[in-house]
């Protein structure tokens, strides 16, 4: 029978799930929005591929939507006669453990659990959906794969704080990276429309949703990242402050404000919401049109800091062959990515006006004028598509040790 791959990717707001088969094809998709924990929003493709769109309103918690996305799967998968061989989840930190992907067993569980205090607004939920999908499929063998895997490679002098060793005994202060499983998506969808190997690529990779982050290529490598040893550090995002002068929250902490209360104010309060009100771009962007001084500061600050990350990186990589936007602002906001590129005409870079106002594409392409010396690229964020990829390249090994007896 052939091997079919169930992706879960369980964050704070959403959770994505995703039917793949053994060459990749979509088979099914469910997405639930339970933002504000008040409304519930799917939208999928059932096993028929008819269309349906369907709101429930009412009051739901993460486990509550996340138990009825499994008991729709279970019914649909029933009806189908279509047996999982295997069920992914996307993990954000894997920590110093986990550099690949893993089968989920009881040292696996033991390990994902220390690591919570890592990113405590992701890993607590991406535990959850590994837990809820083992007991609505025990004897389904189930994955993780960690965003922080494909940073690995970033060298030490990059990774490792200023701080001496041995601060904590229970944590490990490292510069980890997050988004990695976009960003092998990006160098691999890159290298194939640039017709060249990830090898010989050096990409400056720009994932800009909700959270964002830019990511140093080299040689198809991660050699640095703007994220660190949480999600929070680097450029300015939707509600996280990004890199901040850390004398700021000790005097706040002096000031009597509680951990607890510092912890939210730069991962729920701050970036684009903490200048504007705003964390949503698409509303951002609305009241750009309508020239209101607080979201044009936001969105200046937002593309200054995206741009000082560049230079950097260009620095370090001395050769860039393309800039890469990925995720929801990168792949949807052409303004930001205009004002992004805007002033690097110096550096080779020469934006293609139309092609990047064109909003309906949904395909990977190049936005740069022919005679860029680097490209500007826009790729789909597939982070669902490579957790599926990840698995089905374990289960072939495993079926080929296990014929050969290797």
């Amino acid at each position: 029978m052939e091997a079919t791959i169930l992706t879960i990717n369980v964050g704070s707001t959403s959770i994505k799930t995703r039917l793949f088969a053994a060459n990749l094809a979509e088979l099914a998709m469910l997405t639930v929005d339970y933002t504000d924990h008040h409304v519930l929003h799917q939208e999928g493709i059932d096993l028929t591929q008819q269309a349906f769109k369907h709101t429930v309103t009412g009051h739901f918690l993460p486990q509550e939507a996340l138990a009825l996305v499994l008991q729709s799967w279970q019914q649909w998968l029933h009806e189908a006669n279509i047996n999982l061989t295997a069920i992914g989840h996307r993990v954000v930190h894997g920590g110093s453990w986990f550099d690949r992907v893993t089968v989920i067993d009881a040292t696996t569980l033991e390990h994902l659990a220390a690591l919570d205090a890592y990113a405590p607004l992701h890993n607590p939920f991406n535990r959850l959906g590994i837990s809820l999908a083992m007991a609505s499929f025990p004897t389904t063998k189930q994955f993780a794969v960690f965003d922080t895997a494909f940073h690995r490679t970033i060298p030490d002098y990059a990774g490792r704080y200023c701080l001496p060793e041995g601060l904590s005994d229970h944590l490990d202060f490292y510069r980890y990276g997050f988004h990695g499983i976009s960003c092998q998506h990006s160098v691999e969808a890159s290298a194939a429309l640039l017709n060249k190997s990830p090898a010989e690529l050096n990409l400056i990779i720009l994932h800009l949703g909700g959270g964002a982050s830019v990511t140093a290529i080299a040689q198809g490598k991660s050699i640095d990242t703007s994220m660190g040893f949480s999600p929070t550090e680097g450029v300015m995002m939707g509600s996280r402050c990004g890199d901040l002068d850390p004398m700021i929250l000790i005097n706040l902490h002096k000031a009597g404000h509680s951990a607890e209360q510092l912890e939210a104010l730069i991962n729920q309060h701050s970036g684009l919401k903490g200048v504007c009100g705003e964390s949503d771009m698409r509303v951002i962007l609305q009241h750009v049109a309508q020239q209101e001084p607080a979201a044009l500061l936001a969105l200046t600050m937002f593309c200054y800091r995206l741009k000082k990350y560049i230079g950097a990186y260009w620095a370090v990589l001395g050769k860039v062959n393309a800039l890469v936007f990925t995720g929801g602002i990168g792949e949807h906001a052409a303004l930001v990515r205009s004002n992004i590129v805007a002033g690097l005409e110096d550096f080779g870079v020469l934006l293609e006006a139309c092609a990047n106002q064109q909003q309906e594409a949904k395909y990977n392409r190049d936005i740069s004028q022919a005679n860029s010396r680097t490209k500007i690229l826009i790729i789909q964020a597939e982070e669902e598509r490579v957790c599926a990829k990840q698995i089905l390249t374990y289960l072939d090994a495993e079926s080929f040790h296990n014929s050969t007896g290797e």
